[in-house]
């Protein structure tokens, strides 16, 4: 035996004897309804020993052959804290199977521990996670349809990293499964990982299995965790394993509302945030007693709602007034709930919008229906923390003053928005730093067939136009602009914008034969005086798109810079006979 197995074994001899370890919680949520569904216990040796770390205490007991002496005291002093912090969701707890195999392991002390702790036995879920091979599934598959008999709920840890997790699956078809955190790690960007996590999915669905994703760090995994219909999530993204675990995760960690949200630029867009509606009011603690909660709503007849926070800031949830006096208003309520605080009373799911998210994005929520709005307010936060209120009717009149100033500019013609609406846009998009491609679009030849044809036909095909333009533009993502006559703009923030520009070619001059008569489709053009009353030769329509990418310019720092730059690029493209896609670049 080495030094330092040595140093182990006493450390443990003494962990043993004195029950020198501490659990801590950390929470499993449910990603349909938004609250913790469960909590897992682990366990923590001495904060000042070699034997702190778990890995090192379980490798220590397993050299030792003390496994089982470790684990029934791992869940003896689980369940008592458990109890003791009156956690209300399930307790997972874990254990190595190989224990539930071994000949001296003593069974029906689980039992004994969760009657003491005054906890159900459907409240406790088996965790079997799985170090070490297994050798026996049949005596392996008894043991857990005897904790399953006693009413335990079964889970199998870090699927897909121990030895042959899919056969322990089969085997003992538990009523969870965990997948290792390895395949949840960045999945955002593997969609090989994807793939794998989607089978396990729709595998556990058929069998009747809810899946738990372990080791959620980042919102992106968080939100196509949510997409993929997981049931469950567990990680730092939610919440640390802790002494003493959060009643509740911060209602803002489950907003749909991605960091990098996509910008419906053909609507109004503007620099206005949401703090314009900021209003200031007062919140609670979860921990206010009934007393205070029903004085501050009794005090203050026009107070809707009541926004609920944690010690950190973070929003706990939202207390409803008509909720709140239903519950008062029943026989004996008061009575009833005196002796409650603000938690019992929580709606887990408020409206939280951000300080800094642009008005004209909020409005799009709301018009979306991405929440179902029960009062007259909203909880505004920053960075997470709770800052305040804003109210639906103030948000509502900001629109109205927007889209009335955004009609005042649109062209008839088109119905695309005008000079000012496209001002707008460029600063708006080079104060946000958003990069984009501006590209000038300009009919080829529109002048003489307008004093052919006539200005009827002109409008036709400018409207044509205006209808390509935004076939092949996405309006989630890029603006269009009719500047006047036969010029139109589109600021794109689509990485494809030279496909669909060059879908834009290629059917406008698929629509040529609309307008023109045959003779002059036979003659690829027509014959019209120019300016000077000469005869000229003029090609059929074309369209000449002048394109620059912001970015790639140090000296644009404004709207007319952008369109000098853009003007620049239009008039290198007119001098491609035909139809044209020009592409400005630095010098």
């Amino acid at each position: 035996m080495t030094k330092l197995e040595h140093l182990h074994a006493q450390s443990l001899d003494e962990i043993l004897e004195n029950s020198l370890i501490s659990p801590v919680f950390q929470p499993i949520v449910s990603l349909k309804t938004n609250t913790i569904y469960a909590y897992e216990g682990l366990i923590r040796g001495p904060s000042n020993g070699p034997l702190h770390s778990p890995f090192n205490l379980f490798n220590a007991a397993a050299k030792h052959d003390r496994l089982a002496e470790l684990d029934l005291l791992c869940r003896k002093v689980t369940i008592e804290r458990f109890a003791q912090l009156k956690l209300k969701p399930l307790l997972f707890i874990n254990t190595v199977p190989e224990i539930l195999l071994h000949k001296d392991y003593q069974h029906g002390h689980t039992l004994d521990y969760i009657k003491r702790a005054g906890i159900d036995s459907q409240q406790v879920v088996i965790e079997l996670t799985e170090q070490y091979p297994i050798d026996d599934y049949g005596l392996m598959a008894n043991a857990t349809k005897h904790y399953q008999e006693m009413g335990f709920s079964i889970a199998i840890d870090d699927l897909g990293a121990g030895y042959s997790g899919l056969r322990t699956w089969s085997e003992i078809k538990p009523d969870f499964v965990k997948i290792d955190r390895h395949f949840l790690h960045n999945i955002h960007e593997d969609k090989h990982k994807q793939q794998f996590v989607q089978s396990i999915i729709d595998l556990a669905k058929s069998v009747n299995c809810k899946v738990i994703a372990e080791g959620i760090e980042l919102r992106e995994e968080y939100v196509l965790s949510d997409k993929m219909d997981i049931d469950f999530a567990q990680g730092y993204y939610f919440a640390r394993p802790a002494v003493k675990p959060k009643p509740l995760i911060s209602a803002g960690l489950f907003s749909k509302r991605s960091k990098e949200r996509p910008v419906i630029f053909n609507g109004i867009r503007t620099s206005r945030t949401v703090e314009k509606l900021l209003q200031t009011l007062q919140a609670i603690s979860i921990d206010t007693p009934f007393d205070q909660l029903y004085e501050r709503f009794d005090n203050s007849k026009e107070l809707s709602s009541l926004p609920v926070t944690l010690e950190d800031g973070e929003i706990a949830g939202v207390i409803f007034r008509s909720d709140f006096f239903s519950l008062c208003a029943s026989r004996y309520g008061k009575e009833l709930y005196r002796k409650k605080t603000a938690q019992h009373f929580l709606d887990h799911n408020p409206v939280t919008i951000d300080i800094k998210l642009p008005l004209h994005l909020l409005g799009q929520e709301i018009n979306k229906h991405d929440f179902q709005i029960r009062n007259e307010n909203f909880i505004i936060t920053d960075c997470g923390k709770y800052k305040g209120v804003g109210n639906y009717i103030d948000l509502l009149k900001e629109l109205t003053d927007m889209q009335i100033s955004f009609a005042k500019h649109m062209n008839p013609l088109s119905n695309l928005p005008g000079n000012v609406p496209i001002s707008q846009q460029i600063g708006s998009f080079l104060k946000s730093k958003e990069d984009f491609v501006i590209c000038y679009f300009d009919l080829d030849h529109f002048k003489p067939y307008n004093d052919i044809y006539g200005f009827g036909k002109g409008d036709e095909v400018i409207r044509k136009v205006a209808c390509l333009l935004s076939k092949h533009s996405n309006k989630d993502t890029d603006f269009i602009g009719h500047i006047g006559g036969d010029d139109f703009v589109i600021i794109f923030s689509s990485a494809d914008w030279k496909q669909r520009c060059e879908h834009i070619l290629t059917d406008f001059n698929e629509s040529l034969s609309k307008y023109y008569s045959p003779e002059h489709l036979r003659s690829a053009g027509m014959n019209a005086l120019d300016r000077h009353s000469n005869p000229v030769f003029y090609p059929l329509l074309s369209l000449s798109i002048g394109a620059l990418r912001a970015f790639d310019f140090d000296a644009i720092h404004s709207e007319s810079d952008i369109m000098v730059y853009a003007s620049r690029a239009k008039s290198k493209a007119k001098k491609i006979a035909g139809n044209s896609l020009y592409q400005l670049t630095p010098e």
